[in-house]
């Protein structure tokens, strides 16, 4: 689907109302989303502007909230923001939609907990299989150990916070 670049920030605005929707070049939007309006997003960007090709996943650890950045790209590039509870992070798997965001969401699952419920893969994508459980190595909250030192435990992690 082709459409005059001009007429992208208006036609973006209407199908994503009352959302916040940023401009910040030409061909370059950005959408802020909670985790369950992901689905109809993308399927919203696939319908109406024909972007249906995922880029990548990037996760922020903003200390508050975990940040999802999908990049969408067709015509345009679109990057969906989706804000995710730190303590719990989850959001809908886009798999069945979208068979490449499979290794994304498993990358960020691994790097900063995130749980994409639904998909269909729980293998582990970068970290090794006997990686200490619960600890998240992009989060800002992880320390690692120096060099020769074990990775102290999750519950001693939490007990030195309380």
């Amino acid at each position: 689907m082709t459409m005059n670049i001009a007429d992208y920030p208006k036609a973006i605005q209407d199908a994503f109302p009352g959302k916040e929707v940023l401009q910040t070049k030409p061909r370059r939007f950005w959408i802020t989303l909670e985790p369950n309006e992901l689905r109809g997003a993308v399927q919203t960007l696939k319908d109406k502007f024909g972007i249906f090709h995922l880029s990548t996943i990037c996760g922020e650890d903003m200390r508050d909230h975990i940040l999802g950045n999908y990049f969408m790209s067709g015509e345009v590039v679109v990057t969906l923001k989706v804000h995710m509870d730190h303590k719990n992070p989850t959001v809908p798997s886009l798999a069945d939609l979208i068979p490449g965001a499979i290794p994304y969401e498993r990358e960020l699952r691994d790097m900063f907990g995130v749980d994409p419920v639904g998909n269909p893969d729980p293998r582990r994508a970068t970290l090794p299989e006997d990686w200490p459980k619960g600890v998240y190595p992009l989060r800002k909250d992880c320390h690692p150990p120096r060099a020769g030192q074990a990775w102290p435990s999750v519950e001693m992690k939490t007990e030195e916070k309380a």
